[in-house]
């Protein structure tokens, strides 16, 4: 199984090559986030009312659900919520019928990568294909928050402000920017193509290098740091790990400034320097080595927990490459296997999951099998809590988003179906609103 495990992962980040293809120009200037223009834009009166009537809301994942709720908007934010006995609905509200839809927070996506080709060159691109591309792969998928851990920080940072000016309806992006390799690790997948198109060195080979870039990434605007702290590099290496003292540096930056650190580990070793480093995230779970049949074994999980590093499965990314590189259903099923008892002993053991998905490298947008996978580890309001309150708390966001509660961000996600029922509920959604605004689905 590690054999086939390591084929599926040597060719990990090919698409991720593709975003050295941004040729950035200036970037737009930061302009803050404004309801009003967004309220505009929709052709809403600025201190309009939203009001959302008659869904099954789930306030949170821990709430009592609320049947024929309603939630009220004004500005931006969520002013009451309650059942349609207990409120009055404003005459001037813009209402929304949502009898027999389900009503949750906003989702988040923690593992993303904004470099699908309709992305790249985002400071200069026709806003109507970059909306198209973020509604194809995120919104319609009901994701209102998302961090991107590894793309161009210039066209992340291009794209961001773009959104946030009001010019393109899209998600809250957090980014990382540009990936740290360590030094002689730069994947072998993207080694030919770097060389033939003579992009930047993302190799670093003393801590202070590390730490200086990860500053000027920082400064930049970026909103954590990624480091491969196991890199894939072929031949008889097979997994390079990262300096311990040098991704300690890199992990060290981001912590002084309150950033969070992720980290992609591939195998064992990589999960030892993410765990002595200080890495708060891994991107994926490590099926290639470290667990065995069984999954992590409880010393490792303990370690773990000591250190409260979340944990993102990415479960769907396995199936993707085993069928993109021919693996047998035999070693996908013992992948998976692995890959589920991490996640399942993790969460039972009080770890943190996020959901991600590692959309822009894989291109399934779809995000119902990873609903079906997920449910064989944890419930659907350990799903429900992945989307939501979790990465809210991870990144320092839990005052405003995460939960429909008064004061908090009406970011918003109405499904047509329930996730109690059925946990794939979660990816057949009707409307995605973020900020009061409905910004896809069928009462935009």
């Amino acid at each position: 199984m590690v054999a086939a495990l390591t084929r599926l992962w040597s060719a990990r980040y090919q698409v991720g090559a593709l975003f050295f293809l941004a040729l950035i120009g200036p970037v737009v200037g930061s302009i803050p986030t404004a309801d009003a223009a967004a309220r505009e834009q929709k052709g809403l009166p600025a201190s309009a009312d939203l009001a959302i009537v008659g869904a099954k809301i789930y306030p949170a994942p821990d709430a009592t659900p609320i049947d024929d709720g309603v939630v009220l908007v004004r500005d931006g934010r969520i002013v009451r919520v309650g059942s349609r006995q207990a409120m009055t609905v404003p005459r001037t509200a813009h209402v929304i019928d949502a009898r027999g839809s389900v009503l949750t927070a906003g989702f988040w996506n923690s593992h993303v990568h904004l470099m699908t080709p309709d992305l790249l060159g985002a400071a200069a691109a026709k806003a109507g294909t970059l909306q198209d591309a973020l509604e194809t792969m995120l919104t319609r998928w009901g994701f209102t928050t998302v961090f991107d851990i590894a793309s161009s920080t210039d066209n992340a940072i291009a794209l961001r402000h773009r959104v946030e000016a009001g010019e393109i309806a899209g998600p809250m992006i957090l980014t990382v920017g540009d990936p740290f390799y360590p030094k002689g690790g730069t994947p072998i997948y993207v080694r030919e193509y770097l060389r033939a198109h003579g992009a930047p060195d993302e190799e670093v080979s003393t801590p202070e290098e590390a730490a200086a870039r990860a500053a000027r990434q920082l400064d930049r605007g970026t909103d954590g740091v990624k480091i491969f702290a196991g890199a894939i590099v072929g031949g008889k290496i097979g997994v390079l790990p990262m300096r311990i003292d040098i991704a300690k540096a890199i992990v060290d930056e981001a912590h002084h400034r309150g950033k969070p650190a992720f980290a992609h580990p591939s195998n064992l070793a990589g999960l030892n320097v993410a765990i002595d480093s200080g890495v708060d995230i891994l991107a994926h779970t490590t099926a290639m080595d470290g667990g065995g049949p069984g999954g992590w074994p409880p010393e490792l999980i303990a370690r773990l927990r000591a250190h409260n590093m979340a944990l993102i499965p990415t479960m769907t990314l396995f199936g993707v490459e085993a069928k993109k590189f021919h693996e047998s259903p035999n070693d996908l099923a013992k992948a998976i296997t692995v890959i589920t008892a991490e996640v399942k002993d993790y969460a039972r053991a009080g770890g943190q999951i996020l959901f991600g998905t590692d959309v822009g490298y894989i291109d399934v947008f779809d995000t119902t099998e990873e609903y079906k996978l997920m449910s064989a580890a944890l419930d659907w309001r350990a799903i429900l809590a992945s989307l939501t309150t979790a990465p809210a708390a991870r990144f320092g966001f839990a005052a405003h988003k995460g939960r429909i509660a008064n004061g908090m961000d009406a970011d918003l996600v109405l499904l047509n179906g329930d996730p109690a029922k059925d946990p794939t509920a979660f990816a057949r959604v009707r409307d995605t609103i973020r900020a009061g605004r409905v910004i896809w689905g069928a009462d935009r």
